[in-house]
């Protein structure tokens, strides 16, 4: 799984500032009613000779104006001279720090380690120290030192805050201990509450899929569309996580809200909703999908698209509109059997004359399997509509054709014949 890599946060001048504030300032004085750390650590006693802190003055300034070749040599000579443990862990820091802004990774994490190591850094500055080298560690892909070192530095913290947490996360997320990288980042979202970013709950997700927990993976999903509505990615994840689940209205449910959002624009997307209503035995609401892509341009009105769309059409039963695909699908084909399906289509319906219509364009665009099965149902529209003559030939045709056809045809042709016969004498005896 990849995630975000971790980066070092405080830029350098925040740091340096931070560094100086915790030279200069007296050491604050801690809340009596804030949580207690596992570790609590005494200030250390923060002093510069006054040779030092000159030099040291001098060196900040050397960075403030960007001078980072000079400054590496003032360091050097500084460190290279009589120190206190302190004023040795100060020049170690400020090392690093320019070592950093010249993209020396590892050897500023060398020299924030000796200055970590020295303890001797007022508690603000510390343990800022131990955090920035966790960061540091991350950005190298080194999961496990980053973890020793948060640990330690959490044992000096009263609670770890939501950032603290994530970081845990992140780093045993990336180590695929997703059993152990979960609580911390839970911990975190819970928290930060409405504060909580969005890559935390990315981060949340993927480590659910990850342990096929698409259950909680639902959970968080609902959060996310909910801050995160015009996303679509996050619907086709619940979409998804639904799926597993074998939830499949709901999984529709999820798509058709990102579709009405107006989310859903890519033809294959828009496919994909249609045929998930279809088989979620919704073919009007699939056809309607369909036709409405058709008509804006996002879907193209191609055969096998207008093949999808007759299906829905015709599973709904709206013989009228899947015959008007038809209409558009069988001269692009040059399929007689299409028009011949609209025949059967309008017999359904009763509407007799479309029924002949549709039965005598099959035969004249030809490729039909069964002729004589549209002559069969010209002749039995024909009936309907009175047309006994026109109705008695279409069976006489139809009779040209398969052993079944014809049996049948026959018993028609006398019907009708009879029916001929009895108008015949009706008009003689008027």
């Amino acid at each position: 799984m990849k995630n975000p890599r971790p980066v070092f946060v405080p830029s350098l001048l925040i740091a340096m500032v931070l560094v100086l504030g915790s030279a200069l300032a007296p050491a604050p004085v801690a809340a009596q009613e804030e949580p207690r750390p596992e570790i609590e650590r005494e200030e250390p006693s923060v002093l510069f000779g006054e040779r030092a802190y000159r030099r040291y003055e001098a060196m900040t300034q050397l960075y403030a104006d960007s001078k980072y070749q000079e400054l590496l040599k003032a360091v050097q000579q500084y460190l290279d001279g009589p120190l206190n443990d302190y004023e040795r862990a100060m020049g170690e820091q400020i090392y690093g720090f320019v070592l950093i802004s010249q993209d020396r990774v590892d050897d500023a994490i060398k020299r924030f380690e000796r200055a970590v190591e020295l303890d001797a850094l007022p508690n603000k500055a510390h343990f800022s120290m131990m955090k920035s080298l966790a960061q540091l560690y991350a950005s190298r892909e080194e999961w496990q030192r980053s973890i020793d070192m948060m640990r330690q530095y959490l044992k000096f913290q009263p609670e770890p805050t939501p950032e603290d947490r994530i970081m845990m996360g992140q780093n045993y997320a990336q180590m695929q201990r997703y059993r152990d990288a979960l609580p911390w980042v839970t911990g975190a979202i819970e928290q930060a509450g409405a504060e909580s970013k969005e890559s935390w709950y990315q981060l949340a997700l993927a480590i659910h899929f990850e342990l096929k927990d698409y259950r909680s993976a639902v959970g968080i999903l609902k959060t996310m569309v909910a801050r995160w509505p015009d996303k679509l990615k996050y619907w086709e994840m619940l979409s998804g996580a639904h799926q597993e689940l074998q939830q499949d209205m709901d999984a529709l449910a999820a798509l058709m809200a990102a579709y009405n959002g107006g989310l859903i624009t890519e033809e294959a997307k828009l496919l994909t909703v249609a045929r998930m209503s279809m088989y979620n035995e919704l073919p009007f609401q699939g056809a309607q999908i369909l036709t409405r892509g058709m008509e804006s341009g996002q879907i193209e009105a191609s055969e096998p698209n207008l093949r999808l769309l007759l299906s829905a059409w015709t599973a709904a039963r709206e013989y009228q509109r899947a015959g008007n695909v038809i209409d558009r699908l069988a001269p692009m084909t040059g399929e007689g059997d299409l028009l011949m399906q609209k025949a059967r289509l309008m017999m359904e319906q009763n509407e007799w004359q479309q029924t002949v219509d549709s039965a005598r364009a099959a035969l004249e665009l030809g490729n039909v399997k069964n002729p004589g099965g549209a002559w069969l149902m010209i002749g039995i529209a024909a009936m309907e509509l009175g047309q006994l003559r026109e109705s008695r030939n279409a069976f006489q045709r139809a009779q040209e054709f398969d052993a079944n056809t014809r049996s049948q045809a026959r018993e028609w042709q006398r019907f009708v014949e009879d029916r001929i016969q009895l108008a015949e004498l009706r008009a003689a005896n008027n």
